[in-house]
């Protein structure tokens, strides 16, 4: 995840994750989605397909991810993997789970044959006192204990993600431990996200100063275990040597919308003299609010290039948990809408970024100046410089003094695009692919995410 003025994005555009549904049998004191529990939808069957079918086509996603709520229970969710399947189109199909269903053999079995190759298994406690405290469900940790042991029979690779929380902060290590034994891919730690308790009412937030050297210790931990570790939401200037463990990156997500207008957003206030400004989110607006925005403790390290705020995020290639080179999805389609344009007239393609819901290119012109190149589907009540088949046509960011070139350049990129587009591209200009169809029922009204004011607390 990376935030574009302090807003959720994905970041990992070759990845697909779907919401099958919202329901669970576990009720994590720290659930993200306690409030959204059972009352939204999940990503109805043809709205999936239709993603399936293009990935056929696009080769867009290279891994397809299944989630809830806690998705075992969903009686769909072999039809939806069979589909992934046999469409052939996923290098990959992956089941984020609490884990406590697998502790049939039988079920795992069939989970192995529908073609789920990856399991990214929730465990927050190191043994039964914790983790089932924390998931409210006793008998909750044996179940994924057995679940794992019937993964690790089957070959599966296996990965584990730990929420960090004042509930299990002094025994993460211990969860390291824990896991061991199950040989995993990598161990993933989750700093806790108020999705709806921003006044942290729960108390689950953890200072930087207690939190840390917890985590630190953890970390070593693994290291010596051989063990592969990724952090999530917690600023990289404190992770010391660990830095490189620093992962905030999320799939493409098809999820109601209404998810994004709770997600947490983040800030930091070295964000434009820090190096690490692009890739570290910083602190969470719940967090800035409660504890202050921690200035003398996070330590920037000095920028060797001019910041420019950010306009798209970050783009990454395909989640490698195996340690693969990652690799990308083709782009080749996109590439040949513009193929050949900037260089007969004297640019240069820089780069390309194709998310779902745009395909930009950044184009420069000349020594000093540069344009970014603009597809989003077509829309034909959204203003567009130019429509086609598939797109309506934009451009942004008009950096340097070369206008006329810049405009000839754009003139060039929009008439090439308009020829060479046949119809079929997708694009979605949504957040997520579901709209108001995917609630449930009515819920309660939720505080509105406010931003933190500038002396924190």
């Amino acid at each position: 995840m990376q935030s574009y003025k302090g807003r959720f994005e994905p970041t990992r555009f070759d990845d697909l994750t779907v919401t099958v549904d919202f329901h669970c049998h576990s009720a994590c004191r720290f659930c993200i989605v306690h409030e959204g529990m059972n009352y939204f939808r999940g990503v109805p069957f043809d709205k999936y397909t239709e993603a399936v079918d293009d990935n056929a086509q696009s080769k867009r996603y290279r891994r397809v991810t299944f989630t809830g709520g806690e998705v075992t229970m969903e009686d769909s969710l072999l039809t939806y993997a069979e589909y992934a399947r046999d469409s052939g189109s996923f290098d990959h199909i992956r089941l984020q789970t609490n884990g406590r269903l697998l502790e049939q053999r039988s079920f795992v079995d069939r989970l192995v044959s529908a073609g789920i190759d990856e399991y990214f298994v929730s465990l927050h406690g190191p043994d039964a006192e914790v983790q089932d405290f924390i998931a409210q469900r006793p008998g909750g940790f044996a179940e994924t204990i057995r679940g794992l042991e019937n993964l690790q029979a089957a070959g599966q690779l296996i990965m584990t993600n730990t929420v960090l929380s004042r509930d299990n902060v002094s025994v993460l290590a211990d969860i390291v431990d824990t896991v061991a034994r199950f040989e995993p891919a990598r161990m993933e730690f989750w700093n806790y996200l108020p999705m709806e308790d921003y006044d942290d009412t729960r108390e689950l937030i953890v200072p930087m100063a207690e939190l840390m050297p917890q985590l630190l210790r953890a970390l070593s931990r693994a290291r010596d275990l051989g063990i592969g570790c990724a952090v999530k939401y917690v600023p990289q200037c404190l992770l010391g040597e660990f830095a490189d463990c620093m992962d905030n990156a999320q799939p493409d997500v098809v999820i109601v919308e209404d998810f994004y207008e709770i997600y947490p957003q983040f800030a930091c206030l070295y964000e434009a003299t820090c190096e690490h400004s692009e890739t570290c989110l910083g602190l969470h607006h719940p967090y800035i609010s409660k504890l202050g925005w921690e200035e003398h403790r996070l330590v920037p390290v000095p920028r060797t290039t001019p910041w420019r705020e950010p306009e798209y995020g970050l783009a990454l290639a395909s989640d490698t948990p195996d340690g693969a080179e990652p690799v990308g999805a083709d782009e080749s389609p996109w590439r040949a809408l513009i193929a050949g344009v900037p260089e007969q007239h004297g640019a240069e393609l820089i780069e390309i970024l194709v998310q779902r819901r745009a395909c930009i290119y950044r184009v420069a012109v000349g020594e000093a100046s540069s344009v970014d190149f603009v597809l989003t589907a077509r829309d034909e009540n959204a203003p567009a410089l130019v429509r086609t088949p598939s797109f309506n046509i934009h451009y942004r960011n008009l950096q340097g003094d070369d206008t006329q070139a810049q405009r000839a350049i754009i003139r060039q990129l929009s008439e090439a695009v308009r020829d060479r587009d046949p119809g079929g591209y997708q694009l979605d200009p949504r957040k997520g692919l579901i709209g108001p169809e995917s609630i449930r029922r009515a819920r309660k009204p939720m505080k509105t995410n406010q931003s933190p004011g500038r002396e924190g607390s």
